[in-house]
């Protein structure tokens, strides 16, 4: 079995994403108003979304009131 090797950019880019996300539920919980992550690749939002929809439905309310919008430059 192989496996690929992680690389020095994808773990910068796990570490701001993650980042972003707890940014973003550590505004809701403070705030109580939703929060939006803006991002520009369909993959990026798809991951995000995936994450924040994990989290909701493992128990982290603040996760239902983030939003991910995808603004592409096309």
């Amino acid at each position: 079995m192989t496996t690929k090797r992680v690389t020095a950019k994808q773990k910068k880019d796990a570490l701001f994403w993650s980042g972003l996300v707890a940014d973003a539920l550590a505004k809701v919980k403070s705030t109580h108003k939703p929060q939006v992550i803006k991002i520009g690749s369909i993959k990026t939002a798809f991951m995000l979304q995936d994450t924040l929809t994990s989290m909701a439905l493992s128990g982290e309310e603040a996760a239902w009131k983030v939003e991910v919008l995808l603004e592409t430059l096309h």
